[in-house]
């Protein structure tokens, strides 16, 4: 039962994981061209989305004492809450949600998940584990931990935040999350290439589509989606 278990979660994983890549993509174009679309899109990448991550904890539960699944488990939180904030920053946008304690809750996961991360890097160093893991739990546990603080400074200062802020917000994190997809997707297929492009490369190649849309934000393009 637990060797079913264990395939039917890295069938689902690797399925979920090629929807987003697809997807993801389709999402980005429609972006300030057509709502529907886009809408469509976001809602299969969202849902995808949170299959990679939730199968991806089962693949962690397997092997708890391997370092690379322990990050991989780190990720997983980190594109939750994610693709959470990133939803509901949509909703908070357009008037349709209120603030409640399940974002109180997201926010003070990202602060936890940034803590555990940074700590965990330091712990890794200490015991002269491979280096590589150190610098990726130190440098994605520091931008979880900003990331989180940034998601309580919203909450505190809710009826404050512009919806132009809430528009970015949304766009940040589920463009971080296609990021996180096509990294993972880099580093299964890209063992060839040197760490760091593997594990930086799509981040380095996405940024600019991130700087764009924020761009469009300043310019003054209307919030349509």
């Amino acid at each position: 039962m637990t060797e079913l278990v264990g395939k039917a979660s890295i069938f689902l994983h690797v399925f979920a994981g090629i929807t987003t890549l697809i997807v993801g993509p389709i999402a980005i174009f429609y972006n300030f061209r057509n709502a529907k679309n886009h809408r469509l899109a976001g809602k299969i990448f969202f849902y995808a989305m949170l299959l990679v991550c939730f199968s991806a904890v089962i693949g962690y539960l397997k092997r708890p004492e391997v370092i690379f699944y322990q990050f991989l488990l780190g990720i997983s939180s980190i594109v939750f809450i994610g693709m959470i904030t990133g939803t509901r920053a949509m909703l908070f946008m357009k008037n349709k949600a209120t603030l409640n304690v399940w974002d109180w809750g997201v926010a003070l996961l990202g602060v936890a998940t940034g803590i555990i991360m940074m700590i965990r890097a330091v712990q890794n160093y200490t015991d002269g584990g491979e280096l590589i893991f150190s610098i990726l739990f130190g440098f994605f546990g520091t931008a979880t931990l900003k990331d989180g603080v940034q998601s309580i400074l919203r909450i505190v200062n809710f009826k404050k935040i512009a919806k132009q802020v809430w528009y970015k917000t949304h766009i940040d994190n589920m463009l971080g999350g296609f990021t996180a997809s096509t990294t993972a997707f880099t580093v299964n297929i890209g063992q060839s290439l040197p760490w760091f492009i593997q594990w930086f490369g799509p981040m380095l190649i996405l940024m600019p589509i991130g700087f764009y849309f924020n761009w469009k934000l300043k310019s003054g393009k209307k919030t349509e989606n």
